[in-house]
C-alpha cells in the first residue's frame, strides 16, 4: 500500500511572491505576521522610562543650585575686575605724585633767584619723567615725519596745501603727535598733507 505524502505537489503550492503580487493587483493587503502585529499594538510610551515626581524635584533643585552658583561666580568676577581696575588707577596716581612733586619744586624756582636755564632744565626733566611713566604703562608714539606718505589708518588730515613739486598725499607737517596704547590707536597723527594741484594746473595750461 502506497503512502501518500502530506506535501502538496509543486503545482498546488502557493508561491509567496505570486501571492503578494496578486494581493497588490486585487487590492488585497497581506495580513501582518504575528511579530509585526505585536509590535504595532505596543503602546507608544511602553519603552519610555517614566520620570517620577521625586526625580523631577531633584533635577529642579540641581538646576536652581547651579544657576545660583553661576550667578555668584558672575558677581565675584565683576568684583575682582573692578578691584583690579581700582588697583591699577591707584598705582598710576601714586606714580604721578612723584611728577607732581617735581613740578612743585620747579614752580618754587620762579621766585627770581634761579636762572632761566635752570627752570627750563627742570621743566624738561618733568616732561621726560611723564613720558617715561606713560611708556611704562604701554603708551607708544606713532612716529611720523615730513615726507612720509599719508596713511589714513594712522594719520588724520587737518589741512591740505598745494605742493611745489606736485606730490600728492604727502605729509608736509606734523601738527600733533599720535599715540598707541598697546595695539590700539588712541589718537591719530594730525598732519598737513599735499594736494599737488599746482603741478596739475601748470600741465593743464600748457
Amino acid at each position: 500500500m502506497t503512502r501518500r505524502s502530506a506535501k502538496p505537489p509543486e503545482s498546488e503550492q502557493e508561491d509567496p511572491r505570486r501571492t503578494a503580487e496578486a494581493g497588490r493587483r486585487g487590492g488585497v493587503v497581506a495580513e501582518p505576521t504575528s511579530r509585526e502585529s505585536a509590535g504595532s499594538n505596543r503602546a507608544p510610551d511602553e519603552d519610555t522610562e517614566q520620570l517620577s515626581l521625586e526625580d523631577y524635584n531633584n533635577l529642579l533643585e540641581d538646576y536652581r543650585r547651579i544657576a545660583a552658583e553661576f550667578d555668584n561666580y558672575r558677581k565675584r568676577q565683576a568684583r575682582d575686575f573692578n578691584r583690579l581696575i581700582s588697583q591699577g588707577r591707584r598705582q598710576l596716581v601714586t606714580e604721578l605724585l612723584a611728577v607732581l612733586d617735581n613740578f612743585d619744586r620747579a614752580r618754587d624756582t620762579l621766585d627770581g633767584k634761579h636762572p632761566d636755564s635752570e627752570i627750563i632744565t627742570g621743566l624738561i626733566q618733568i616732561g621726560n619723567q611723564i613720558v617715561s611713566l606713560l611708556q611704562k604703562e604701554g603708551l607708544a608714539e606713532v612716529v611720523t615725519k615730513e615726507g612720509d606718505h599719508f596713511d589714513p589708518n594712522i594719520h588724520e588730515a587737518m589741512m591740505a596745501e598745494d605742493s611745489a613739486d606736485g606730490t600728492v598725499d604727502e605729509v608736509m607737517q606734523v601738527l600733533q603727535k599720535g599715540y598707541r596704547f598697546g595695539q590700539d590707536l588712541i589718537r591719530p597723527v594730525r598732519v598737513k598733507v599735499s594736494r599737488g594741484l599746482k603741478r596739475e594746473v601748470e600741465d593743464a595750461g600748457e
